[in-house]
């Protein structure tokens, strides 16, 4: 099982991706569809463990530098040391854990923790993939503002939203998916966990938007194994 793990592992980048996607000043610019590819990658293992593992796992530190980019571009979601499972929720025992910037407010402030905390780090990976803006970042010395709360105003208004967009990809899509991705991440981060949808529901919405030869099927049943969708870690 360790060769195997260790052969598996080999063929995957632990590449802080987000720096490859945000213009010429970074590095390579990732596309539009491969962007959108990423962000369905990540909510199909997110699929997974919500909807799929028995009992439902919550990953609790999902974040770009925890999605591992192979040559193609698969992503794969990995890093589950801070992970539990549902059934282990009630027992008090757990510390707030996460990384800044995609902690979802509810846990943050008051400790509780469900799927949609989950789903509020995608949104925040959602955010990042369209902006190429760090999730959290420094406006003073001693100030701080987050992707959400720079952003909610303005990815909210249509007349205002192409001018956050990373201008790498600001021109190659259709404003109509733009529009539609911004309304899935504005769902993602709100603030109010019952608002958020479900990951089932997210990609749903992402599926259409992205090339068929690059993985956008409506397959968004059980995988034949969780390797599929998740990496050891």
């Amino acid at each position: 099982m360790v060769a195997i793990t260790t052969l598996f592992m080999s063929s995957w980048r632990r590449d802080h991706w987000r720096h490859n996607c945000m213009g010429p000043s970074h590095g390579s610019a990732m596309s539009w569809h491969v962007r959108m590819k990423i962000a369905l990658d990540t909510a199909r293992g997110l699929e997974y463990l919500h909807e799929h593992c028995n009992p439902p796992v919550i990953h609790r530190d999902l974040k770009s530098s925890n999605i591992l980019l192979d040559s193609d571009f698969n992503a794969k979601i990995a890093d589950f040391g801070l992970a539990v499972t549902s059934g282990n929720l009630d027992k008090g025992n757990l510390k707030i854990s996460g990384t800044l910037g995609y902690v979802a407010p509810e846990y943050l402030l008051d400790g509780k923790l469900t799927e949609k905390s989950d789903v509020y780090a995608f949104g925040v990976v959602l955010l990042e993939l369209l902006m190429g803006r760090k999730p959290v970042e420094k406006m003073s010395p001693s100030q701080c503002q987050s992707i959400v709360s720079w952003a909610m105003p303005q990815l909210t208004d249509r007349s205002k939203l192409p001018n956050i967009i990373d201008p790498v990809i600001k021109d190659t899509m259709d404003p109509k998916h733009l529009y539609q991705v911004a309304a899935v991440a504005v769902l993602c981060v709100q603030p109010e966990p019952s608002y958020r949808p479900l990951i089932t529901d997210v990609l749903h919405s992402l599926v259409p938007l992205v090339p068929a030869d690059l993985g956008g099927t409506l397959r968004v049943t059980e995988p034949h194994s969780p390797h599929q969708m998740y990496h050891p870690s």
